[in-house]
């Protein structure tokens, strides 16, 4: 690569030169790129690289709200290890989500040691989180797999737990199952296989787990008319790796889980790190529904959010 002058860059030099000229004098990537003799993607890769590196810090300073303090209150009420709060924005659903996973990708890199074994579920939350992955820092060497079915992506993206995998520097194990079967038959059998075995293995020896924390999103093409039947007269509130609960933390519809490939949520409590990932108004009952199971030892959320889960569990006992 060479500068404007025309002069051979190093590797560093790419990485300073480009972060100057768009961060410090505000050229666009376009120009970037023309003046560096590259492509566009390129410069977006080298600014990736500049962050990742510590070349480039970005800091905001965000002197339009106050601390909360809902992250200590739920941290005492329930238990909890850690709670990280997001700042809560404006805008759509996914601004904020892309906020929380951002900021979940820090949590979930700072609890993975070497050699560690981690479950990644899926859904948006957990997707934002891999998202929010850069280049890992080190091959932590960690074992990373699923800990449910049914990873069918029709995109472009990878499954979660592989981009978590590649954030980490970890070695990806995939879990070839659907979620959900039609009945406990079906699960009985495909749990003989050798591939599956494997997994099961691994699930029993989890150091992590990071998961989404899901609303009332089942429907009968899913889950089957008498299941959906229970759940509303159960007042099921959210679900944790296709296992429905109530606001309680009481777990629902015991018949689904003879038809489940999953880790058992019921067994979470089992995993030293739980990072659970949620946000936003529709998550607040299955969040509280969350910690009062045990379910979690990080929260990650956004403060909105937490507040909100604050004041349900403050009107549930005043009830």
């Amino acid at each position: 690569m060479r500068g404007a002058n025309g002069d051979t860059l190093s590797d560093l030099e790419q990485l300073v030169q480009a972060s100057r000229l768009y961060y410090e004098l505000g050229e666009t990537q376009s120009r970037v790129a023309e003046l560096l003799g590259v492509t566009r993607p390129q410069v977006s890769r080298l600014l990736k690289r500049a962050r990742a590196e510590g070349i480039v810090e970005i800091r905001i300073i965000d002197r339009t709200s106050e601390a909360s303090p809902a992250a200590d209150e739920l941290r005492r009420r329930f238990g909890l290890h850690a709670v990280h709060l997001a700042p809560t924005v404006a805008g759509p659903e996914d601004v904020g989500r892309r906020m929380i996973g951002r900021l979940g990708a820090e949590v979930v890199r700072a609890a993975i040691r070497d050699g560690a074994v981690v479950g990644i579920g899926d859904g948006s939350s957990i997707s934002a989180v891999a998202d929010g992955l850069d280049e890992p820092t080190h091959e932590t060497g960690a074992t990373v797999l699923p800990l449910c079915g049914g990873y069918w992506f029709s995109g472009p993206a990878r499954e979660p737990f592989r981009r978590v995998a590649d954030g980490i520097g970890g070695t990806p194990l995939g879990l070839l199952a659907p979620g959900l079967v039609d009945d406990p038959a079906t699960k009985a059998s495909l749990y003989t296989h050798d591939g599956l075995r494997r997994i099961l293995d691994l699930w029993g020896r989890l150091d992590v787990a990071a998961f989404g924390i899901g609303g009332p999103a089942w429907s009968e093409a899913t889950f089957g008319a008498e299941t959906c039947r229970d759940l509303q007269s159960g007042a099921a509130v959210g679900e944790l790796l296709i296992a429905p609960y109530d606001v309680d933390g009481r777990f629902l519809a015991d018949d689904l889980r003879a038809r489940t490939i999953a880790f058992d949520a019921r067994d979470l409590p089992k995993i030293p790190v739980r990072i659970g990932v949620a946000g936003g108004q529709a998550k607040v009952r299955p969040i509280l529904g969350a910690l009062r199971a045990g379910s979690l030892t990080t929260l990650v959320s956004d403060v909105r959010t937490a507040e909100a889960v604050v004041a349900l569990d403050d009107a549930g006992a005043a009830a």
